[in-house]
């Protein structure tokens, strides 16, 4: 009865928090608190006593939440936001249901065969977040430490939750994806690009080093390929 609740309930209240701050244009300390309150309610509700040791992943939807809301606020169309909260709302109930089909057959705790569809949510969440960070800069002038500082906490822990399911890796890799992603976020800011662009190149990045890294570089040359393709075609459309 409690999967039932988080996957019809959760998303819903997700949905009514960001829809109920739009229209009173208050108290989105409350509606944030709640909301995130009902993350980890849900959370607890389908892992049961596996709760604690998934503490990172209810952080993470934590911070995903939290850039949703952000590039919401961001968002200058009154009926794009309404649209785009909705849609969120949607991903949420997609996500509890494939967490509900987790836990409910999980034999070992160190699996992490959730990340097969997380990882989507992730950078998802990392393009949000990346994108409404960049026009905090633009607009009100965020200092760009500020800025490093914030992705910087969110590659750490999407990163490492999706490092740690690939057995045999070292754990010293996580370091060395921040070292590289804060590197590329500092130059994609200094590209004459709009912060939608930026935002993009700089999630094709983060998926290029966190997936080269989690395939040990077998498809090193495929990545590459792709990831210098995609930078190369943004460029030109955002220049012409």
């Amino acid at each position: 009865m409690s999967k039932y609740l988080v996957l019809l309930v959760s998303p819903l209240i997700l949905l009514l928090g960001f829809w109920l701050f739009f229209y009173y244009g208050k108290g989105i300390v409350w509606f944030s608190a709640v909301s995130i309150l009902v993350i980890i309610i849900s959370g607890r509700l389908l892992a049961k006593y596996y709760f604690w040791k998934f503490k990172l992943l209810w952080l993470n939807f934590i911070i995903v939440y939290i850039a949703q809301l952000l590039f919401l606020l961001l968002l200058t169309s009154g009926s794009g936001r309404y649209i785009l909260a909705f849609i969120f709302a949607v991903i949420w109930g997609v996500v509890w249901w494939l967490m509900s089909k987790y836990f409910s057959t999980i034999r070992d705790i160190d699996d992490r065969d959730y990340l097969a569809a997380n990882k989507f949510f992730y950078y998802l969440g990392f393009w949000l977040l990346s994108t409404s960070l960049y026009s905090l800069i633009i607009f009100l002038n965020l200092p760009i430490l500020y800025f490093l500082l914030f992705m910087f906490i969110a590659i750490f822990l999407w990163g490492r939750d999706i490092i740690n399911s690939t057995e045999g890796l070292s754990k010293h890799y996580i370091w060395l994806v921040l070292f590289l992603s804060v590197q590329g976020l500092a130059i994609f800011y200094l590209l004459p690009v709009s912060f939608y662009v930026a935002g993009t190149i700089a999630t094709l990045w983060f998926f290029y080093i966190i997936d080269s890294t989690v395939s040990k570089m077998e498809h090193f040359k495929l990545y590459l390929s792709l990831f210098i393709a995609s930078i190369f075609i943004l460029l030109i459309t955002s220049i012409i």
